[in-house]
């Protein structure tokens, strides 16, 4: 059995409706204190099925999801989402997006080479080869996925995904490299973590209060996500986020920054290919089950510090008078006046604090877009353009928009893996910024 005959057959018990298959393969490498400890190899299939009851401009919805490994299993699920739509409280409605056909739709999953694990065990030697103890993983998925309807859709796509993280700790301090590409610099990485690991002996003190930092690009990218998580168009349009308009309306065509940077998704930036084409498999204020197979391209969310496009499905762009916007699955930052890589960036800036990594990243108030949050795995101190010194972790408040009016320097994007959000979102390229008045708002203990 193909794995298109999932799909095929879940439809076949749909009056109105889709189904969608994910068959996904996983190769992983596991390691600590600096020794291999387990590898994985898996495949899954799980199958989607959308069930529609239209009732003039407003429908029924019926979403069941499962592992389905034959079409039996398919049929059952199809029955079961029915049944959902049949009783369901109806929600706005719209057309169905013209239907296409893919060629390859009949082929086969993807799967990943069985080589593989070979290489992630390779790229892995560099750090256990370190002094100090090392702690990590390495993965790769390859992600199939079907997308067929009642309408006539039969679109198949290829998604691979690769995400690198390795950390290692001494007495004196802890740190964390991370990749979203197997072709990055991974023996300079090893070696550099080794430099700032001897550089946590030479510990200065440093005030709470706002100060010049210096963010990595994975750094950046936590924060950033967490922005175009936020700019949701239904509530900007409702007065909710901070991208609402006091008075009514949103802040779209406004300048949120002095600087020209661009914020935006596109399925064919290099290194970061993604389907061009909207999956949506439950409905929300930003995605609409009605618009799966709409066509995906470069979505700006900002173009030159400017405000353009908030995330809206075509129902609630209907409803709230918006441009109806979809991301892509991945996410990129530039700054037209961003030049060099991190380390030319340090090298010419005089004083400030440099930020590794971020981690339990919170919201505080929507309103401005207040986040929260703790510094981890490496923070320093940044003199004449050398890296002098360990600083303590800290507690950060800090406004995303407010941020990105304070950036007073930066370097080229680059692709880069965040770390507080990778279990969700690993495509990202960006630069390292420098910002003034970063609140560091409190000394933190955690390592």
């Amino acid at each position: 059995m193909n794995t298109h005959d999932i799909a095929d057959a879940a439809l076949a018990g749909l009056e109105d409706g889709y189904a969608i298959v994910r068959a996904t393969h996983s190769v992983n490498v596991r390691w600590a204190n600096s020794a291999l400890t387990t590898n994985g190899d898996t495949q899954s299939t799980n199958l989607t099925v959308v069930a529609i009851r239209r009732s003039g401009d407003s429908a029924g919805l019926g979403v069941v999801s499962g592992q389905a490994a034959d079409t039996d299993e398919a049929h059952l699920l199809a029955l079961q989402a029915n049944a959902v739509a049949a009783s369901a409280t109806p929600t706005d409605a719209a057309a169905p997006t013209e239907a296409v056909v893919h060629e390859d739709f009949e082929l086969p999953p993807d799967t990943l080479d069985p080589a593989l694990t070979d290489r992630l065990v390779g790229l892995v030697d560099g750090f256990l080869r370190q002094p100090a103890p090392q702690f990590g993983y390495a993965q790769v998925d390859t992600t199939t996925t079907y997308l067929t309807s009642t309408e006539g859709h039969r679109l198949r796509s290829v998604l691979t995904s690769p995400r690198f993280e390795a950390s290692a700790r001494t007495p004196d301090g802890t740190t964390w490299w991370g990749a979203n590409t197997l072709d990055a610099d991974f023996a300079g990485a090893a070696s550099r973590q080794a430099h700032l690991l001897g550089l946590s002996a030479r510990q200065e003190d440093l005030s709470p209060g706002r100060h010049r930092v210096i963010l990595t690009p994975g750094a950046l990218a936590d924060l950033l996500i967490y922005m175009i998580w936020s700019a949701n168009g239904r509530d900007a349009a409702e007065g909710h986020n901070v991208f609402s308009e006091p008075g009514g309306g949103t802040r779209l065509g406004q300048r949120l920054t002095p600087r020209s940077v661009s914020l935006f998704s596109d399925p064919e930036y290099p290194g970061l290919q993604t389907p061009d084409y909207v999956v949506v498999e439950a409905d929300s204020s930003t995605e609409s089950v009605f618009d799966n197979g709409l066509p995906l391209g470069r979505t700006e969310v900002l173009r030159n510090g400017i405000l353009t496009a908030l995330r809206a499905s075509r129902p609630t762009a209907a409803t709230f008078g918006l441009e109806p916007a979809y991301l892509a699955d991945n996410l990129v930052f530039t700054d037209d006046a961003g030049t060099g890589d991190l380390d030319e960036l340090i090298a010419r800036t005089k004083d400030a604090v440099l930020i590794n990594c971020l981690w339990y990243i919170r919201e505080v108030d929507p309103q401005n877009l207040l986040l929260t949050g703790l510094t981890r795995d490496g923070v320093y101190r940044v003199r004449e353009g050398q890296i002098v010194a360990s600083l303590p972790n800290f507690r950060f408040n800090v406004s995303v928009p407010d941020l990105l009016a304070r950036i007073a320097d930066a370097s080229t994007s680059g692709l880069c893996l965040p770390r507080e959000w990778a279990d969700w979102f690993t495509r990202t390229s960006m630069p390292a910024v420098v910002v003034d008045g970063f609140n560091l708002s409190s000394p933190s203990e955690a390592r």
